[in-house]
This record gives C-alpha cells, sequence and structure tokens, in this order.
C-alpha cells in the first residue's frame, strides 16, 4: 500500500544516453529525431538508474535519486536498493564483439558486483538474411570451443542464425552471443555492463587499438544450452477494447509484453510494480493518468512508478504499439 500521500507521483520521461560505439550506426538517432548524425551510435541507453528525469517535479534528478527517496512509490520496494532493470536500443552496423556475460553468482565471485546480466532482445529491423551469434554450436563441450579460439579459429565452433523483424531472443548469462550488421533492435536486461569479450573481428576499437579480450573469464562463465531460439511463442490475447496483448518473454528477472493499441485507449496496470514503456511505433502515444496527459514519441520511453496502479494509454492514429517491460520478482 502506498502511504506518502503528500507526493504526487507521475510518469517520468529521462535524457536517454547516446553511445557511440565502432560497430554502430546512424539509424537510432535517424529513428528518435528525424535527423543523422555524424558518429556512430551504438546504443541509446533509454531508462538506467543514472538517467536524468527531464520532466515535471523531478526534473533534473537522476532515476536512482527519487527511488531513493521514494522506494515504495517508484518501485513497490519499502527499501531502496539499485533499479534492477536497464532498457536500451541498439543500432549495429557492423559485428559486436562475441561476448558473455556472468550469472549473478559469477559477477560477484569475479568482480564483487551484485547482479549478472541476463538480457533479451526484440528485433526492430532487420536487413535481408541479418544474422546473429547464439551460442555454441550443438556437441560442442567448453574444452573443443577454448582449442578453437587457441588455434585461431574463433568463430569456428559458434552457431548463427537468420533474423527478422518481430523475432524474440532471450538470451541468458553464459549465452555467447553476438549482433550482426544491420540490425536494429531493443535490449531489455538486469542492470549490469559486464562483458566478457571472447573475440572482436581483429579490429581497432574507437581509439584505433585494438580491444581487450577476456577468454578466460568468459570461458569460465560460458554455459553452453543455458538459451534456446526460437523462443516460446506465447498466445495474443484481447482487451474489452480490441487492443492486442502478448506477451513476449517471461523469464526469472524480468517480463516483456507488446501491446498494439487502436482506436481506443489501453489500460496498464501497474500492480505495485514499476512499469518501463517504449513506443516503437510510427506515431506518438498519450500517457494519461489523473486528468495530466505526457506524450511518448516515437523510439522514446517511459518509466512508470508502482504507485500510480494504472494508466491509460492512448494512440491517436489508433496503430500504437509499445513494449512493456517489468520485474518478475515476487
Amino acid at each position: 500500500m502506498f502511504l506518502n500521500l503528500e507526493m504526487k507521483i507521475y510518469p517520468l520521461l529521462c535524457n536517454q544516453v547516446l553511445l557511440e560505439k565502432v560497430w554502430g550506426g546512424h539509424s537510432i538517432h535517424q529513428w528518435k529525431y528525424d535527423v543523422k548524425t555524424s558518429e556512430t551510435i551504438g546504443e541509446s541507453w533509454e531508462i538506467h538508474t543514472a538517467n536524468i528525469i527531464s520532466n515535471g517535479e523531478f526534473e533534473g534528478k537522476t532515476l536512482q535519486e527519487v527511488i531513493d527517496m521514494y522506494p515504495l512509490e517508484m518501485t513497490g520496494r519499502n527499501e531502496a536498493i539499485e533499479f534492477p532493470l536497464l532498457v536500451k536500443i541498439l543500432d549495429a552496423q557492423e559485428w559486436l564483439s562475441v561476448q558473455v556475460h556472468p550469472d549473478d553468482a559469477l559477477a560477484l565471485e569475479l568482480e564483487g558486483e551484485s547482479r549478472g546480466k541476463t538480457e533479451c532482445w526484440y528485433i526492430l529491423s532487420a536487413e535481408p538474411d541479418a544474422t546473429i551469434q547464439y551460442d555454441i554450436k550443438k556437441g560442442i563441450g567448453i574444452d573443443e570451443y577454448a582449442a578453437s579460439i587457441e588455434q585461431g579459429k574463433p568463430t569456428e565452433q559458434l552457431q548463427f542464425l537468420t533474423v527478422k523483424a518481430g523475432d524474440v531472443i532471450y538470451v541468458p548469462a553464459g549465452t555467447v552471443h553476438a549482433i550482426g550488421p544491420g540490425i536494429l533492435l531493443y535490449e531489455l536486461q538486469q542492470t549490469s555492463d559486464t562483458t566478457y569479450r571472447l573475440y572482436d573481428w581483429d579490429r581497432p576499437g574507437l581509439d584505433g587499438k585494438l580491444r581487450e579480450l577476456h577468454i578466460e573469464k568468459g570461458l569460465q562463465c560460458s554455459r553452453p544450452g543455458a538459451g534456446s531460439f526460437p523462443y516460446h511463442q506465447f498466445p495474443i490475447q484481447l482487451d474489452n477494447h480490441g487492443n492486442s496483448m502478448q506477451v513476449l518473454v517471461n523469464e526469472q528477472y524480468f517480463i516483456l509484453e507488446r501491446v498494439m493499441i487502436g482506436t481506443q485507449s489501453f489500460a496498464c496496470a501497474l500492480n505495485q510494480k514499476a512499469k518501463l514503456i517504449t513506443n516503437i511505433g510510427d506515431g506518438e502515444v498519450h500517457i494519461i493518468h489523473d486528468e495530466s496527459t505526457i506524450t511518448l514519441h516515437t523510439a522514446h520511453s517511459a518509466f512508470l512508478p508502482a504507485g500510480l496502479q494504472q494508466v491509460q494509454v492512448l494512440a491517436p492514429n489508433g496503430k500504437g504499439i509499445i513494449l512493456i517491460a517489468c520485474e518478475n520478482a515476487s
């Protein structure tokens, strides 16, 4: 139950953080603002604890600062902890490194961090025959994979898969993976940036130097067969207004849903958990709460505090598409 009656909570907009990457492109900024940048932007950190709020009473504060002040109203927890989910948009115009992330136990053992990195992807767009690297080939163990790296054949034992727009890829910690060229995707993950590179295509980074590899730790974290592709497909459900809802991922750390909004509003219940909304449709959507309306433009995201209980999401053009993420913790 939310007891702080003096504080008026509301949907929070954040200033996204755009990161230049050696493998990045120009699609993210073009999609967000219809302007092409000279930098190769690889990532937009949409919702992250360090992002600065850009609207309302909390403008200028970081998301985490507000969570620390009002943990129950923001997250549904009585205690203030680092918000455990991170939403990104990625633009790969070249191969990302072949990499792996530790689980919670190994993150603590190897880095002294309390959280590992399990993630999932929703493919927003993909060029014909766009490819990801996902897991080691079936029947290949870590020793065989390690031997192929030592022999200078770091991709020989890896599995490569073709993907298309709308595909869902679940990447549990321990899965060796890489995103290939020509892919724009949404990523939901645990709040962690711990990455062990196993191979980086023998290319220089932005500074002209080869980027560091982390073979020993990466092999220690690798768990062949941890994930599967294609991911389980959940049924589509309709609400009373004809809006379609589909769970895309339902796993230990998070739930991700896609909602297609028609001519009537969609009622988004919070259920005492914060929810993270990203607008991936062609037009703006409106988030309505307590007779106030916040506009969420295409390719932008909002943090919905747990204490809101429910908001209405309206698509003025009758063709809204949003992704909604939340924790799957009890």
